[in-house]
């Protein structure tokens, strides 16, 4: 990986950035270094409303299909904020380093990361179900859309 690669650009809605933004405020004393790179991230997000948010953009509580530094197997996890944790293992906070690094990306975008001192890159290969804020489920499937 390339340290001099130019970051990817981000896209987030209102509803994740005035959330994201006060969490980060709120917990900026607690880990420095992951919420220093989430206020970073928000800093350099380009904001839409969330009907505007485009459909390949990974976004907090979407399903979101990766591969981090090259691995041979994709994961796939639900990308949430951490008070709504309910699965830890199908889950990632949005707040961890990854789930920063996650957020905003388009499908295949690349995104590096620093994790327990290591540097990583993640590469986003898919986006599946996203819950939207009112309540309703967006199921993508190729070629159409399903609205529950």
């Amino acid at each position: 990986m390339n340290a001099q690669h130019e970051l990817p650009p981000i896209t987030l809605s209102e509803n994740d950035y005035n959330r994201l933004l006060l969490t980060a405020r709120i917990r900026q004393k607690d880990n420095s270094n992951a919420y220093e790179f989430l206020l970073d991230e928000l800093r350099r997000a380009r904001i839409c409303r969330p009907s505007e948010l485009p459909e390949d953009v990974v976004s907090t509580n979407c399903r979101v299909i990766f591969r981090i530094d090259d691995e041979p197997k994709s994961r796939a996890h639900l990308l949430v904020h951490p008070e709504d944790m309910l699965w830890p293992g199908a889950e990632i906070s949005v707040t961890t380093p990854l789930g920063t690094a996650l957020l905003g990306l388009r499908v295949g975008d690349r995104m590096p990361f620093v994790d327990d001192g290591t540097l990583h890159e993640v590469a986003v290969e898919g986006i599946g179900l996203r819950f939207l804020d009112d309540g309703t489920t967006v199921t993508r499937t190729p070629g159409s859309i399903t609205w529950t």
